[in-house]
């Protein structure tokens, strides 16, 4: 075998590492990295030349390791891009750990140590006794195929897993890990059950792909679609329908410029109605208008839905996810599922679950939680160890759940946190406490008599605050779990005082707190309302007050009055100016509300271009342009009662 020398330029891959971080498995978009022209790839593999023999490279970078690249087939022939990373001079066999990744043309052109493998660490595996497999999914970069974003991963997976466990160089062991899409591709394939699959790793990833990815509660999620797909299978789709073309290099290279400099329009393509009518991905990215086409839980999204299928995955997984991330409430569904519902003992038990600060979503430091938001690097190898070598790492010790906990200052911006475990999450021997909204008829903004009481015999003089929604104004996006341009649309922790500002934001905020309250777990809110329109959303964010005034968004989500049930079951339009209760998952967080702060909720009928728009009329919002503004009424008396409910740990801060 031939050898050859790969020089991989460390500042590239850091960058990329950012960007990836801040991103769905994709970046800021504030600058997009560049983008290498690649000997184009087959589409279809009857007229596909014999593999070439193997070289093996090498890096300074990484010393010690080799790097051999082939073409796996499919079980339809088509092959895709493979890269082997083995020890040097390792002639036995090895358990293996793989990644499947649609992204690698984005750090270093997906050659031999960059991409995701390169980026998540994945190669310090390697000295330790694995193989790491890193494979492009079918249709990007230089594996053949046609790009069929989602829909392909299951069938792909289970090949790949299956050639990995087979090779002469493999124990017969696969794990797989990533973050992301690399996490949807390790669920996708854990659902088909392939034998050779021992372990995965899924981090900050979806559970269910039409709530909490594609929509939230059954409202269109554009501005992470939109910036996802535009940034990140963009350029990479030009490139190879260029190739496939013969298209002259410097052709190919415009053309990926003028898409790279076209983001900055990207909040007005998210604003444009319908959503139909968005031209961008008409060319390559075909998948965004399907979605707009299954607003509702069908055999579409059903196929893909891990939460139904938790018994066929028949392997423990080692759960991620993060407080301020875009799949936020998927990686506690994984987490949660797994261990009551997966198809073997082993799979329950032995199933982890990890939580952090920060996943897609940038840590603004507005406030800042501590430097320490990245748990035992260690983790995942001795979870590995464990389950594909089979040897005592102590992983099965450990506890079941290990939470970073975010503590806000006082004032300023350097907050702090620290790490609780327990044997599941929520924390056993969590209370769940309400906190009731209520005014006395004026709760609109910050300034407004809006307050929050946890004894519901001490409400105020009103039942009701009313506000406007107009779809032609909607309330914008001010932090929260954004992916993947957050340059354009701050996510994080943000302050919040130009929201609390508007006349069609409700405020209500608690008393000073006499005690800290540690919230971990997931955040609920049921309330009463009613609109005039044949259909509306209700948005519902939990934020915290400094007692130097200052704010920041801790979580929220919104409902969809149709999908009022659940975005699972038939939608319903409901009656204009009747009330109805809704009934409402706000998200998942692990943070100290400390004494002397307080707590707010905002309730409004918009958070754009986070969430698509409502346009009030009881259309399809995908399809059509015509809206109506809607009068809004939240109730909150006795009778009617709407509240926040707060799962307090039974943890205490350090001192």
């Amino acid at each position: 075998m031939k050898s050859v020398r790969s020089r991989t330029t460390r500042g590239l891959l850091a960058a990329c590492a950012s960007l990836f971080l801040w991103g769905c498995g994709g970046g800021s978009g504030s600058t997009a990295p560049p983008f290498l022209l690649l000997p184009a790839p087959s589409t279809a593999s009857s007229d596909s030349p014999p593999d070439p023999p193997p070289t093996l490279h090498t890096s300074e970078q990484y010393p010690k390791i080799t790097c051999e690249e082939v073409m796996v087939p499919m079980r339809d022939g088509v092959k895709l891009t493979t890269q082997i990373y083995r020890p040097e001079g390792e002639a036995g066999k090895l358990p293996v750990v793989l990644m499947r990744d649609p992204y690698a043309r984005r750090a270093d052109g997906g050659r031999c140590f960059s991409g995701a493998v390169a980026i998540f660490g994945s190669l310090s595996l390697v000295p330790h006794g694995y193989a790491v497999v890193s494979q492009s999914v079918r249709g990007t970069i230089t594996s053949e195929g046609k790009f069929g974003l989602m829909t392909q991963e299951a069938d792909d997976g289970y090949d790949a897993v299956e050639w990995a466990g087979t090779q002469p160089w493999s124990t017969g062991k696969v794990g797989m890990t990533g973050r992301s899409y690399l996490g949807f591709t390790q669920w996708q394939t854990a659902i088909k059950s392939p034998p050779h699959l021992a372990a995965i790793a899924p981090t900050i990833t979806g559970s269910d792909y039409h709530d909490n990815w594609t929509y939230v509660n059954g409202v269109f999620s554009p501005w992470f679609n939109i910036s996802w797909i535009a940034a990140w299978f963009g350029p990479d789709q030009i490139i190879r329908a260029g190739q496939a073309a013969r298209t002259p290099k410097t052709e190919i290279d415009a053309q990926v410029s003028a898409w790279n400099a076209s983001l900055d329009d990207m909040p007005s393509w998210a604003a444009t109605l319908p959503l139909t009518g968005i031209p961008q991905f008409k060319a390559h990215q075909p998948y965004f208008y399907e979605w707009l086409a299954h607003p509702d839980y069908d055999d579409y999204w059903k196929k893909m839905d891990v939460e139904a299928n938790y018994a066929n995955v028949k392997v423990p997984a080692l759960v991620t996810g993060a407080s301020y991330d875009l799949f936020n409430v998927g990686s506690v569904r994984s987490y949660q599922g797994m261990r009551v519902g997966a198809g073997t003992a082993t799979a329950r038990s032995g199933s982890k679950f990890v939580w952090n600060a920060y996943g897609h979503s940038p840590d603004t430091r507005t406030p800042s939680f501590g430097s320490d938001t990245q748990p035992d690097a260690l983790i995942e190898k001795r979870f590995f160890d464990l389950h594909l070598k089979g040897i005592d790492s102590g992983a099965d010790k450990e506890p079941n759940a290990r939470i970073y906990v975010m503590v806000p200052p006082d004032s300023g911006a350097a907050g702090s946190g620290f790490w609780a475990s327990g044997d599941d999450f929520p924390l056993p021997g969590t209370q769940q406490v309400k906190y009731f909204m209520s005014s006395n008829g004026s709760a609109n903004t910050r300034s407004g008599d809006g307050i929050l009481t946890t004894d519901a015999s001490k409400l105020g003089t009103a039942d009701r605050d009313r506000f406007v929604y107009d779809p032609a104004k909607p309330v914008p996006t001010v932090g929260g779990n954004i992916c993947c341009d957050a340059v354009r649309v701050p996510g994080g922790a943000r302050e919040q005082a130009a929201v609390e500002a508007r006349q069609d934001v409700l405020v209500y905020t608690s008393a000073p707190l006499a005690a800290d309250v540690p919230v971990v777990g997931m955040v609920k809110a049921s309330f009463w309302a009613m609109t005039s329109a044949k259909d509306t959303d209700f948005t519902v964010k939990l934020v915290d007050v400094r007692p130097d005034g200052q704010t920041h968004n801790i979580v929220d989500r919104i409902v969809r009055a149709r999908y009022r049930v659940g975005s699972k079951l038939k939608p319903s339009l409901i009656e204009p100016n009747t009330p109805y209760q809704f009934d409402l998952e706000v998200g998942n967080t692990a943070m100290v509300l400390p004494k002397g702060h307080r707590i707010r909720v905002q309730i409004s009928s918009s958070n754009f271009p986070l969430y698509a728009r409502n346009l009030n009329t009881g259309a399809d919002n995908n399809t059509t342009s015509d809206f109506v503004v809607a009068n809004q009424t939240l109730l909150h008396g006795p009778t009617q009662l709407s509240f926040i409910e707060l799962p307090v740990a039974p943890i205490s801060r350090p001192q």
